[in-house]
């Protein structure tokens, strides 16, 4: 599979982990073409069967570093309609109050669509644990709703 293809396909899962990381579309895109770009540059093949959790895995990498540059953050670009920004906000809100033990399991499997078994190895948790620490995620927002 080409680099393109393997873009393609997981993109935009990348974008999703970031946005929901960073709460800035910029930032989103801006990590998520570095994503890519580091996956290129280490010339390194890339199996079909973990190229998500691989890139995923990349752009946390980089959100991390990234983050620790921050001086201040913005929320969305002012051209989302204003009932999907005040949803969006909410939601990326709630997520962001969530510790980030919680916080990093649940945006890695519904955004980033990994598998249990590849956030617990990202992770370097039990598979057990990450379980657990999904399901106190969500119990937590359902409580923001």
């Amino acid at each position: 599979m080409t680099i393109e293809q393997l873009y393609q396909e997981h993109s935009k899962a990348v974008y999703r982990c970031l946005l929901a990381w960073s709460r800035n579309h910029s930032v989103a895109e801006d990590l998520t073409s570095e994503t890519f770009v580091r996956a290129i540059l280490a010339e390194q093949s890339v199996r079909e069967s973990t190229a998500r959790g691989y890139f995923v895995t990349i752009a946390r990498n980089l959100w991390l570093r990234h983050r620790q540059k921050l001086a201040r953050e913005t929320l969305l670009p002012a051209d989302i309609p204003d009932a999907t920004r005040l949803e969006t906000i909410h939601v990326l809100e709630a997520l962001h109050a969530l510790p980030p033990e919680l916080r990093d399991p649940l945006v890695l499997f519904a955004q980033g669509g990994l598998t249990y078994e590849e956030i617990a190895a990202q992770l370097q948790l039990t598979l057990a644990t990450v379980k657990i620490r999904i399901f106190r995620a969500r119990q937590r927002l359902e409580d923001f709703r």
